[in-house]
């Protein structure tokens, strides 16, 4: 059956493109697809064209093209809160030099994402290469499909479950196959860090409790009773830690909620492959 318009989501990770596309409207489930990558923007861009190239399109050629970018292609850092910051460029001017210091590297070549945020509170940044931000705006164009997304995989999850981050202080961890990142609150955003992460298809309570204690000391920052876990790489279900909570919120999207919905997404023999 062809539908009318199609929403296609795709995930860039350390080894993998994921792709889902479904149609806008209506409970039909979406195709899923998924191709290795090697860390280079070209790979992961050949790859996510190839997969867009067999997936369903809709009639009326008004498809969209949303994007999440999580580690390594994403880096993070908390601005503490500047009165004197009026601007979205002043906030990004202000984020390119903390970013810079925090990574000891330039920045010239980050595309700068700033999350708004309360008054007077700090603001969670994020940066991207501007060259592989680029790449995919015209690989959209030459596709025929609207961007309407590009977003850090941290924010994503943020947004999906702000809702559920309640109290005046707590860490949030997202988990990804090779990287977890995990960011403190204590009456806004504090710190964050982005540490390797040796997967382990089933942690238990304890170890995600060691993950963030490790990450609360390289950020010189508190260890919080209540932990929120976020993750689509590993199957999470109730955890136990002595003297910490730890809640289970979910995946970082609806369209790649858990591992097992891309267990038997199609993984095709691409160009390039032997």
């Amino acid at each position: 059956m062809s539908h009318s318009w199609i929403n296609h989501h795709a995930w860039f990770s350390r080894r993998h493109v994921l792709l889902a596309s479904g149609p806008a409207f209506g409970k039909a489930l979406p195709q899923r697809r998924r191709a290795p990558i090697e860390q280079s923007t070209e790979s992961a861009i050949t790859r996510l064209q190839q997969l867009l190239a067999q997936s369903p399109r809709g009639r009326f050629g008004i498809d969209t093209l949303q994007l999440m970018i999580g580690a390594p292609w994403v880096r993070y850092t908390v601005l503490p809160w500047q009165d004197n910051l009026k601007r979205d460029a002043d906030w990004q001017g202000y984020a390119r030099v903390l970013l810079g210091q925090q990574y000891g590297v330039g920045t010239e070549t980050w595309r700068i994402q700033v999350a708004e945020g309360v008054y007077g509170r700090p603001r969670l940044a994020a940066a991207m290469d501007q060259g592989l931000y680029q790449t995919l705006v015209d690989m959209a164009k030459s596709q025929k499909l609207r961007l309407t997304q590009c977003a850090p995989l941290l924010t994503t999850a943020i947004n999906r479950h702000h809702k559920s981050l309640k109290g005046k202080e707590f860490a949030l961890l997202l988990i990804e196959a090779e990287h977890s990142t995990c960011v403190f609150w204590r009456s806004g955003w504090r710190a964050s860090v982005t540490l390797p992460f040796a997967l382990n298809p089933r942690p238990d309570g304890e170890m995600i409790a060691a993950l963030v204690r490790d990450a609360a000391m390289l950020v010189s920052d508190f260890m919080p009773r209540q932990v929120y876990v976020v993750s689509s790489d590993i199957q999470l279900s109730a955890l136990t830690a002595e003297g910490v909570s730890l809640q289970v919120l979910g995946g970082v999207h609806p369209r790649f909620a858990w591992p097992a919905d891309w267990r038997e997404a199609a993984e095709p023999v691409l160009a390039g492959q032997p």
